[in-house]
């Protein structure tokens, strides 16, 4: 069948094309077929391009066809393939794979119908994929049960009317920025005139932000500057019925924070400490109200990120939680209540992979092939370029000298003074005033010279075995999270990983992806990798488990 090139129809030219339009708002394609010859056709103009007769009807399609051939576009910003399609109906039109695993397609491969704005808001036709259609509405289902939380319910929470933030640092900042964006009077608590005046500059700055991006009118911003004040003393959160700690991740300082909190809260007061990993309990320890303290993990930056983890801590109790879960409601993030672990859900799993992001930099990789490895597996960045990104070189660097484990490659990083993007060279380097992450060979060497130092020969590393080594150990660790019931759903994990990680709605999250590879297959990979690299790799006892039952993490998510 000829294929009629995909010109978009323009209602002004061919007044004949309102039906087209209309249905397109409504999510459905619209096609031609002619009454004389009975050929359907992807055009708007009234007579048939095939027998040339005068008159057409509109009809529907059905939405689904085929992929007839395409190519994937690389450099495009979400995932997409420019493509023939053919219709289930015979048309063929030139179109996009959009927001799907691009680099899973093939010929013949089904496809549906989706749309995505074009100039003015107007919906314009593209497809993708039943699997990433699937994953989509799994990740809607898995969002709606975070609601649901054992022993808690909305009724134990009381309306919010004044909040403390204790530290004006950059998590401070953001914290209080977003609630007051939700309109919630903050007080902001920070030693030091000098750190107190740059926090308000800082919120200031967050605050005139959504005025430029059209989400807050300049009236609005200034009713929400006016909401902020600022104090030097920790007595201040009096008044409050919530105060959230975002002070340094250092034990022994949020303890002594939490213990003069319980001294000036109010008694009904929430106390919430924004920690990445920390034990709540032992927080929660420094007060005489263990019931109260709930952990706050907001993702940096706090007004921006939409995942909110929220920790229950083994004391944590009914109406804080509550409270916790109507906060993260407010805020507009989705909240996900988590147990008490090292790294929580969200860390936890990261560390597993850049741990053998690491390791395989020893063994052969550079940090270009482990951060395309994930970018095409469908992450926003790999490893490296967030290190670059977000000032993880030196963070990074601290907190395992700390530990007394430094990672041989980064310290060769600092040392040379490679910080990231802020000093234009990191695992990558950068053209001034460029984000674009350039291969240096400088960092090859690196590698190279702490692999010798060692005394591990590098060698090749396929992409298929870097991607197993990466990805299984999440899923791995997603699993002894169900165990230890930190993590109460798979579900869960996926939802933080989504949120607050960039997982791609289209691929469901890291234990919905283990079920559409197979557990028992998952399983047998993480064997074979326990063979050959050692214990870190050996199957949590939950996937060995549903592995030899023929089960799955999330039974009901098809």
């Amino acid at each position: 069948m000829a294929t009629v090139p995909n010109r978009l129809p323009n209602p002004d030219r061919f007044p004949d094309a309102e039906p087209y339009w209309a249905a397109l708002a409504e999510g459905r394609l619209m096609l031609k077929r002619c009454p004389s010859c009975g050929q359907a056709h992807y055009y708007p103009r009234p007579h048939c391009p095939f027998c040339g007769a005068a008159k057409t009807d509109w009809e529907a399609s059905s939405g689904r066809g085929s992929i007839y051939s395409y190519t994937i576009n690389r450099g495009a910003p979400r995932p997409m393939a420019v493509a023939i399609v053919e219709l289930a109906e015979g048309p063929r039109l030139s179109t996009a794979i959009l927001d799907a695993d691009v680099h899973a397609l093939a010929i013949g491969s089904p496809v549906v119908l989706t749309t995505f704005p074009g100039e003015g808001g107007q919906p314009i036709p593209a497809f993708t994929t039943p699997e990433a259609e699937a994953a989509r509405a799994y990740g809607k289902r898995a969002r709606a049960l975070t609601h649901d939380v054992r022993g808690v319910t909305a009724a134990d929470a009381a309306p919010l009317q004044r909040a403390a933030v204790v530290g004006g640092g950059n998590m401070g900042c953001g914290i209080a920025t977003a609630l007051l964006a939700a309109g919630l009077p903050v007080v902001l608590i920070d030693q030091g005139d000098a750190a107190v005046a740059a926090a308000v500059q800082t919120i200031g700055r967050n605050l005139d932000a959504a005025v430029q991006r059209g989400k807050a009118t300049a009236d609005e911003v200034a009713a929400r500057k006016a909401a902020l004040t600022t104090s030097l003393r920790l007595e201040d959160v009096a008044g409050c019925d919530l105060v959230i700690e975002a002070v340094f991740e250092q034990m022994a300082l949020k303890r002594e924070v939490f213990a003069a909190l319980d001294r000036h809260a109010d008694p009904q007061a929430v106390l919430g400490t924004n920690t990445s990993g920390l034990d709540i309990d032992q927080i929660a320890d420094a007060t005489a109200r263990p019931a109260a303290v709930v952990g706050l993990h907001f993702f940096s930056p706090a007004h921006v990120m939409p995942l909110l983890e929220i920790v229950r801590g083994p004391r944590t109790g009914a109406r804080a939680l509550a409270q916790a879960m109507q906060l993260g409601q407010r805020l507009g993030k989705t909240g996900v209540v988590v147990g008490v672990g090292k790294g929580f859900v969200g860390n936890r799993l990261m560390r597993a992979r850049d741990e053998e992001a690491h390791r395989l930099l020893l063994e052969g990789a550079l940090p270009q092939q482990v951060d395309g490895v994930l970018t095409e597996f469908g992450l926003p960045m790999g490893p490296y370029q967030i290190a670059d990104m977000a000032g993880g070189i030196e963070l990074v660097h601290r907190v395992l000298t700390e530990q007394g484990r430094p990672e041989p490659v980064l310290s060769r990083l600092v040392a040379a003074g490679r910080l990231g993007q802020k000093t234009g060279k990191g695992y990558y380097r950068y053209e001034p005033g460029k984000r674009r992450a350039i291969p240096d060979p400088e960092v090859a060497a690196m590698v190279a010279d702490a692999s010798a130092e060692a005394g591990i020969t590098r060698r090749r590393i396929t992409d298929d075995e870097l991607r197993d080594r990466l990805i299984l150990p999440m899923v791995n660790e997603g699993a002894k999270l169900l165990e230890e019931g930190v993590a109460a759903r798979a579900s869960d994990i996926d939802v933080v990983w989504q949120r607050g990680y960039g997982w791609p709605a289209w691929k469901g999250g890291p234990m919905y992806t283990a079920d559409r590879i197979g557990l028992a297959a998952v399983h047998t990979r993480l064997l074979a990798l326990q063979a050959q690299h050692g214990e870190r790799f050996r199957p949590a006892a939950l996937l060995a488990k549903l592995a030899a039952a023929g089960g799955r993490f999330i039974p009901d998510a098809d």
